[in-house]
């Protein structure tokens, strides 16, 4: 992909996660990105180059806010599939590990997938 491609292709992913070039630089600058918010829209204009592992962060940074995005789009499941979180095992572990955690490690091993735990 070309540097031109590139910047284009990473303005289009910021309209489409419809966020503002101040809110990809919060993003990127929580990811590590040390650029200011005019270099960053400079290199989405094409007009500013950015390094290649700050171009990096910058997608890493809309990757995620796309992510974002389209989970807000999914539609959930009416019922969860058995065995999932919502089956209540993982926080009777969990408080049972805060109560006492090697009984609950041996309870575990002892009856694994009974649903004691």
């Amino acid at each position: 992909m070309s540097s031109d491609e590139r910047h284009r292709g990473m303005d289009a992913a910021r309209v489409r996660a419809d966020l503002t070039v101040q809110g990809l630089w919060l993003r990127y600058v929580a990811l590590g990105g040390s650029g200011d918010a005019f270099d960053l829209d400079g290199y989405l204009q094409g007009l500013v180059p950015l390094e290649t592992f700050q171009q990096d962060v910058l997608a890493q940074a809309l990757n995620e806010a796309l992510e974002d995005s389209y989970r807000s789009y999914c539609i959930p499941l009416s019922t969860p599939p058995s065995g999932a979180a919502g089956d209540g095992r993982l926080g009777r572990l969990i408080d049972d590990l805060l109560d006492d955690p090697q009984l609950a490690i041996r309870e575990e091993i002892e009856q694994p997938g009974t649903g004691s735990v």
